[in-house]
């Protein structure tokens, strides 16, 4: 009974947990989908914030990173900013340097070649030591050396306007614009970043997930539209772009272009504007100066040589240096390029050659030769070819130193000069004017500042030309050059018409005798002859002969001959007594005790031509001697 009643109770409990089972079989599911979502929930949960703690991290890492290379990059940035402004400031004093240089050097030969200019002027001038030369040469003299004047006073002054303009012009740069772009306190606060400013960055790139979540790209935004659009493939970060807007939003400026160049040198373009004029044609001037000196120190020496010197060949062999060294000058200095309506005839090419028409006329004229018509018209035929060599040299001059526009921008080449289109330099002198401006294009480094001063990476207008002068370029240095040279051509046709006039009236009719000897053309007499030229042929000629001719003696010279012969044997006899009565110094000298004879007359019959002016006696011998005022002489024993 006892087992049968255990047996029915086991019985019911089973029977009731089935039915507990079928019961909660048969219930509603949503007790353990609530369960197993809360299980999933607490494990993304889980999930999520150890990814975004790990993203977090990440990203702060980053940042703080980031703001390392922030600053790093503000301080090199500026640091090869100044590094390169420096080199501006260099290239600032290059190009002042270049034209100070330049004039300087130009300045000192104007004044050592002042004093040479007046010593041939006034001190060495020709007819001062003896008779002067020709007036067809003194003409091509003359004319020479106040042309080489005119353009040493021209281009000394302009070589120091030029260098002084420049200077200033240098220093107004270097003090006012090409200075170190030092940043500011305030700068290098934008630039420093906390700790704590992460905090203030967006959601988003608090928790960006790296990798699954790339970066933004690197954008800008559109100066037109307003709108933020991709300019690279570089995924940055929104605090960059950040970064970008704040700490350049006060410089702006457009980023550099292929094409552009750095400020200074735009400024400098302008401000060389200024003196380029003056330093062209100081250099021009210098070498029209040597051009006339040189004719005109070769036609002093072959005068001092014929008429002081009395010599033939050495004029031909001074001369033959001047022309080596003038020809030598102008085939280096002037560039032979056609002009279109300008006088293109290469006189440069045969104005060295004039002192040897001059020294062949001088030889002639100086020569034993008879005076005629065929040679006098030889020696003025040879002295108008070089009139006229001369004064085509003269319109050359103004052809060659006249500007002529660029038709097309010069090309850059390393160690030629260059200078941009607007200037309007002569192009017969490219390869001797030196001239360098500031380049137009920097192709090989981009200007950091300029960099600095827009917004990083900003594509927009290129820069332009910073204080370039818009107006035509000065031309006052050509205009008072072109004055010098309208000088010269007036000068050249004035003496020319002078000339005619000499050889029509004849030379020198223009002017007075005051009392001298004149012969053709007018030379004065001198007064004494060397003591080298004793007993030689005309030696009476003073430092270069009484003519050009070495004439024979004149009827004056052959009088004064004659007298001087006639009073030398009038006085002989005199100098013989008194030369006796000098030998015996005892009979000559007073006895102390013996007291002079009273003077008492004495009858002398003197002949009826004879007039003594002054007498003179000896006491001892009682011999007296008298001198009339016509230079005759007697003596009573």
């Amino acid at each position: 009974q006892v087992e049968s009643a255990a047996c029915s109770q086991h019985r019911q409990r089973g029977g009731g947990n089935t039915t507990a089972a079928r019961a909660a079989s048969a219930a509603p599911p949503t007790t353990t989908a609530v369960a197993a979502m809360a299980l999933s929930t607490a494990k993304a949960a889980a999930v999520a914030t150890a990814v975004g703690s790990a993203a977090f991290r990440y990203n702060r890492e980053n940042y703080m990173f980031d703001m390392g290379l922030r600053w790093g990059r503000f301080t090199t940035g500026y640091s090869m900013a100044m590094a390169q402004a420096g080199m501006y400031r260099e290239d600032i004093r290059d190009l002042t340097t270049l034209t100070v240089t330049k004039q300087d050097t130009y300045h000192t030969v104007g004044v050592i070649f002042f004093v040479l200019n007046f010593q041939l002027i006034m001190a060495g001038r020709l007819g001062v030591h003896g008779p002067s030369p020709p007036g067809w040469l003194l003409g091509l003299y003359w004319t020479n050396i106040c042309s080489c004047t005119t353009f040493l006073v021209m281009f000394t002054w302009m070589a120091m306007h030029a260098a002084a303009r420049a200077t200033a012009g240098g220093a107004y740069m270097l003090t006012r614009h090409v200075r170190l772009p030092i940043p500011t306190p305030s700068m290098l606060d934008k630039a420093r970043r906390t700790g704590n400013s992460y905090e203030k960055q967006r959601v988003a790139d608090v928790f960006r997930v790296p990798f699954a979540v790339p970066a933004a790209q690197e954008s800008e935004v559109d100066p037109e539209t307003g709108v933020r659009v991709p300019m690279s493939d570089r995924r940055m970060p929104k605090w960059y772009h950040d970064e970008v807007e704040e700490t350049r939003k006060d410089e702006g400026g457009a980023a550099p272009g292929p094409t552009s160049n750095p400020e200074h040198f735009e400024l400098y373009r302008g401000l060389q504007e200024e003196w380029w004029g003056y330093d062209v044609y100081s250099r021009i001037g210098v070498l029209y100066f040597m051009s006339n000196w040189l004719i005109a120190a070769s036609l002093y020496s072959m005068c001092h040589i014929f008429t002081e010197l009395r010599c033939v060949w050495p004029a031909y062999t001074v001369i033959a240096a001047f022309i080596a060294a003038h020809y030598g000058v102008l085939s280096l200095d002037i560039v032979n390029k056609p002009r279109e309506g300008s006088f293109s005839l290469p006189v440069e090419k045969v104005v060295p050659f004039v002192p040897c028409l001059a020294v062949v006329g001088m030889t002639i004229d100086y020569s034993v030769l008879p005076v005629s018509a065929v040679w006098q018209g030889i020696v003025y035929f040879l002295a108008w070819v070089a009139y006229i060599i001369e004064f085509a040299w003269a319109l050359r001059m103004y052809d060659l130193a006249a500007p002529q526009v660029q038709l097309q921008e010069k090309e850059e080449r390393a160690g030629q000069a260059w200078w941009p289109e607007t200037w309007p330099l002569p192009p017969a002198f490219e390869d001797a004017i030196y001239m360098v401006a500031a380049p137009k294009e920097s192709k090989e480094q981009t200007c950091i500042q300029q960099e600095m001063k827009a917004a990083k990476g900003k594509r927009g207008h290129e820069v332009p030309p910073v204080k370039a002068k818009k107006s035509p370029p000065p031309m006052l240095p050509w205009k008072l050059f072109r004055g010098a040279l309208i000088t010269v051509i007036c000068m050249w046709a004035f003496i020319m018409c002078g000339r005619v006039f000499e050889q029509v009236n004849g030379e020198r009719w223009l002017l007075k005798q005051e009392g001298r000897v004149e012969r053709w053309p007018s030379h004065m007499q001198p007064w004494m002859a060397p003591w080298s030229r004793k007993g030689s042929r005309n030696e009476m000629c003073h430092a270069g002969g009484c003519d050009r001719r070495l004439s024979e003696a004149s009827p004056q010279q052959q009088e004064i001959a004659a007298l001087a012969q006639r009073l030398s044997s009038a006085i002989g006899p005199i100098a013989e007594a008194l030369g006796a009565a000098a030998a015996k110094p005892s009979a000559l000298a007073p006895r102390p005790s013996t007291p002079l004879a009273e003077p008492r007359p004495v009858e002398v019959a003197w002949p009826e031509d004879f007039r003594p002016a002054h007498l003179a006696a000896h006491p001892a011998s009682g011999a007296i001697a008298a001198i009339d005022r016509d230079g005759r002489a007697g003596a009573v024993r």
